[in-house]
């Protein structure tokens, strides 16, 4: 990104609250273009903010700036860095693409900005807005968009909470191949305070989200058999359904299993098993198996103290979120 591009990013974050008041404009009332350096609208060839030059966009691959539709740096199309710069993680350089593209109903560009104004991030706070944005790009039938929609009706988040219509939605992603969709309808089921409870359906649905890829609904399947949920209580299979979560990628399960073969529940304990699983947890990021990590070091769980590595682990843990090892961490280093 060019110097000039940069600096006008910057000065353009600090003038936005002011400058969104007049630019917080759903993009279907937008009668002129918008611009791809700032994201503003307008009328003239020059940006009434930032004044740019209509049509002026940057190159995502070689940081060219362009007026072509094609870069004339590497020959990227504009819409394919367009793209590109709409899923940047830093807001403001993606808000001119996201923009941009949500005018010609792009779903992800539409979801995008339907979190811009939920959250009021570079525009104003619009959640009425947001609502008819997520809603659009619903209309076509798009998997994630549905799933949001669930998701709102769910928590209750911009609208009344409304299970049946959340359920309706899940539905709807189900039917796009959305795995996690499928667990949520399992939930309901599972849980029955919407519809009648039915753990065989609840199973029936965990199953599909996890053979959709859903690591985590294979822990759901295990919850039911260990629980004896609509079925006689199967340790067996409800360990095998674990080990199908662990082998799926879920730290969860990883870490769930180093609980079981410490303690020795549902298995023969087996401390070396645990702490191994314990730090494939850990190393996907877990933080409850980080802290089982920093007190099987500390007092010798599956292999000889070492309050070095009890140290370590305690400080990563409390890097990660967890407070108890913050306070662990304390206590060893007194």
């Amino acid at each position: 990104m060019s110097r000039t591009l940069s600096f006008l990013l910057t000065a353009l974050l600090i003038l936005f609250p002011v400058i969104t008041g007049a630019e917080a404009v759903p993009p279907e009332s937008v009668s002129g273009w918008i611009c791809l350096v700032c994201g503003s609208s307008g009328e003239a060839d020059l940006c009434p903010v930032c004044s740019s030059v209509r049509g002026k966009w940057f190159c995502q691959e070689c940081h060219t700036d362009n007026m072509t539709e094609i870069c004339r740096g590497c020959g990227q199309a504009r819409d394919a860095s367009l793209r590109i710069q709409s899923t940047d993680t830093n807001r403001l350089n993606a808000w001119p693409a996201v923009r941009y593209l949500a005018m010609s109903n792009d779903p992800d560009a539409l979801l995008a900005l339907a979190e811009y104004y939920e959250n009021g991030l570079v525009v104003q706070r619009d959640r009425t807005y947001a609502l008819a944005l997520y809603e659009k790009a619903a209309s076509t039938r798009y998997g994630p968009a549905l799933m949001k929609l669930g998701n709102i009706y769910d928590e209750g988040v911009l609208v009344p909470r409304d299970y049946f219509r959340s359920m309706e939605y899940y539905q709807l992603a189900a039917d796009q191949g959305i795995p996690e969709a499928w667990w949520y309808l399992g939930t309901y089921y599972e849980e029955g305070s919407t519809v009648n409870r039915n753990y065989e359906t609840a199973r029936q649905y965990y199953r599909k989200a996890a053979e959709l890829g859903d690591a985590d609904s294979w822990m759901s399947l295990a919850s039911l058999s260990a629980g004896g949920k609509g079925m006689e209580r199967d340790f067996t299979q409800a360990l095998e359904y674990y080990e199908k979560a662990a082998e799926a990628g879920s730290h969860l399960a990883m870490d769930y299993l180093g609980y079981l073969y410490m303690a020795g529940e549902m298995v023969e304990k087996n401390e070396a098993k645990g702490l191994a699983y314990y730090h494939r947890a850990a190393d996907a990021g877990n933080a409850r198996a980080m802290f089982a990590l920093g007190v099987a070091y500390q007092y010798g769980q599956g292999t000889e103290a070492n309050l070095t590595e009890a140290a370590r682990w305690y400080e990563k843990a409390a890097l990660a979120g967890r407070a108890d090892a913050a306070l662990a961490l304390h206590a060893l280093n007194q």
